[in-house]
């Protein structure tokens, strides 16, 4: 589900906590290390994000933020953030030339460059956290 949060009501709120869960709490992200990404470099983005950005022309950048039941990407541009929010059992990961991300119909795909290398642990610890929580629920 892709959303503007620009500005975050308490709707918008329930509805983020509704599909991926409350976010890591401090003492959590202490034993997590990583609750979010750096900045990457967005390289191609599914048409579906072409009613926020189509104006844009410069650099997209967008982070990750991990939470209980699944991750949102932040993307911020023009003064205006745009949040995608993907639970786990809908989160699809590819690692070709690209870093990819799809859920749905969309998908976002980004550059393998210094940012990807800097974030290469968090990937992983996204990767372990989605793969326990579907084993958690495949297991009954």
């Amino acid at each position: 589900m892709i959303i503007n949060t620009t500005h975050l009501d308490n709707e918008k709120k329930i509805l983020i906590q509704s599909l991926v869960g409350d976010s890591i709490s401090i003492w959590e992200s202490l034993f997590i290390k990583r609750k979010g990404s750096h900045r990457m470099i967005i390289n191609t983005l599914s048409e579906n994000f072409n009613n926020y950005f189509k104006k844009y022309n410069d650099l997209l950048y967008a982070n990750i933020e991990l939470r209980e039941k699944g991750i949102i990407i932040r993307i911020s541009a023009n003064l205006e953030s745009v949040s995608w929010i993907i639970p786990f059992y809908k989160l699809t990961i590819f690692n070709s030339n690209y870093f990819s991300i799809y859920s749905d119909d969309n998908f976002m795909k980004f550059k393998k460059d210094k940012y990807y290398s800097i974030n290469k642990k968090f990937i992983e610890s996204l990767m372990n956290e989605k793969a326990f929580y579907i084993n958690k629920f495949s297991a009954n």
